[in-house]
């Protein structure tokens, strides 16, 4: 994977050594150059240039340079935080090709609180539509972190990082389909079931910083080059995302597919999605010993208990009964 290179403009050339130090001894994926002066090479040479206000960079020479809004002393893992967040940021790229192919359906998984089963349940949703239905299905994890447990090691799908790096850097580049075509075939892969996916990152996930205009676009993009019928999404328990999502997707884009605990009722007024929209509650029993049984990745069969309600979610949502 190509690391970001980012320039660091600072009068106090301590500060500039000290920060390049920490970085390369504690942060992969990142190269830091010092420079005098900000211009037109730096469109071609660095994705991202930093400036405090105090080291001469003039903010309309490169369209690159911002500040961190942490403050220059907020620590090097917070300011890298917000670097990789303008690297991601995909407004000035938006709409820079055709509109794409068509946008998939989309299913998004959530839960009020942790362990209920929200990832083995997308996982196992979406290999139900792939393998059983036929269909052309990504899963793609929204989660601070990805539980990475759930799919076979030796899967050969590009990290999640990399790919929305490539894709943006393409955006705007002003490449055309065909190239952003061949990235995403190249950058996601099917596990033994069919489900596309894309590798998890190490550490905290890239796709849990894009805001809901970057995924949607995101979405959209790959939805085109895959020609995916679904789109599984795995929110976890970020019901403030899932509520900003819903928002700006619209009325009847999405279903939201909700984990429960048994006899409990749906959570849907505690983060406030809008009561016309399409919920649908499940109790998704995940038996511990299953999963290890399979290698510790879930399986969608009809054999077990998970598996039928599995098989009854989507029934519902292939029937639109909801």
């Amino acid at each position: 994977m190509k690391n970001y290179t980012v320039c660091i403009f600072d009068k106090d050339p301590h500060y500039a050594k000290a920060f390049m130090k920490a970085v390369a001894l504690e942060h992969d994926g990142f190269d830091v150059v010092t420079r005098s002066v900000c211009g037109d090479n730096c469109k071609n040479e660095t994705d991202a240039c930093i400036a405090f206000g105090n080291g001469g960079a003039p903010q309309d020479l490169c369209e690159k340079v911002f500040t961190p809004g942490c403050g220059k002393y907020a620590g090097v893992t917070a300011i890298l935080s917000e670097v990789k967040r303008f690297l991601l940021d995909s407004s000035k790229a938006y709409g820079t090709y055709g509109t794409p192919a068509g946008m998939a359906a989309l299913l998004c998984v959530h839960a009020y609180a942790g362990g209920l089963g929200t990832s083995c349940a997308a996982i196992g949703i979406g290999r139900e539509f792939a393998r059983y239905r036929g269909e052309q299905v990504l899963y793609l994890s929204l989660e601070d972190v990805e539980a990475a447990g759930l799919f076979p090691r030796d899967l050969r799908a590009m990290r999640a990082e990399e790919a929305l790096y490539r894709f943006l850097r393409l955006l705007n580049s002003g490449a055309g389909q065909e190239r952003i075509d061949q990235l995403f075939l190249a950058a996601f892969a099917r596990d033994e079931y069919g489900l596309y996916r894309l590798a998890p990152d190490e550490g905290a996930g890239s796709l849990a910083g894009l805001g809901p205009e970057e995924l949607y676009m995101f979405l959209e993009r790959t939805a085109g080059a895959l020609g995916l019928a679904r789109i599984v999404l795995d929110f976890g328990t970020r019901l403030y995302f899932l509520k900003t999502f819903a928002a700006f997707v619209g009325r009847g884009e999405a279903i939201y597919v909700e984990a429960c605990r048994e006899a409990e009722e749906s959570e849907r007024k505690r983060h406030a999605l809008p009561a016309d929209e399409r919920i649908l509650t499940a109790v998704f029993p995940v038996c511990e010993e299953d999963v290890r049984r399979h290698g510790r990745y879930t399986d969608v069969g009809i054999s077990n208990a998970f598996g039928l309600a599995v098989k009854e979610v989507c029934d519902r949502i292939a029937g639109d009964a909801i």
